[in-house]
């Protein structure tokens, strides 16, 4: 029999966050779909968000990740009271997701909670 073990994270650390109006959020993921990179925001608790997260890549981030702390590079959001699945950027589509993640609805609670405080 397997042992079956769940470990979440136990920290998550931003590096750089970037707060933008809606229409701008949009904008820039716009800009870094056509250079390429893939770009799905998610929405919870009232926010839109884009995050890079730093790949478990090196044997410090391992370790890191083994204590329960995983890091964010950036996030990119915006205030989005009402959920909507896409955002439209001239014939671009930007899709939304409302996230079921826990610790992305716990960002996206703490991004509010800045937001409401205009931090």
């Amino acid at each position: 029999m397997v042992k079956i073990s769940y470990m979440p994270a136990e920290e998550l650390v931003i590096l750089e966050m970037v707060e933008y109006g809606l229409r701008e959020l949009a904008e820039t993921c716009a800009l870094l779909i056509e250079v390429g990179r893939p770009v799905i925001l998610n929405w919870a608790e009232g926010v839109a968000f884009h995050h890079q997260p730093l790949p478990f890549n090196t044997k410090e981030l391992m370790k890191e990740r083994m204590k329960g702390r995983i890091y964010w590079a950036s996030v990119i959001y915006a205030a989005m009271p009402e959920y909507r699945p896409v955002l439209k950027v001239g014939t671009r589509d930007i899709p939304v997701v409302a996230t079921p993640n826990p610790v992305l609805k716990q960002v996206a609670r703490w991004m509010r909670a800045r937001l409401e405080k205009g931090l």
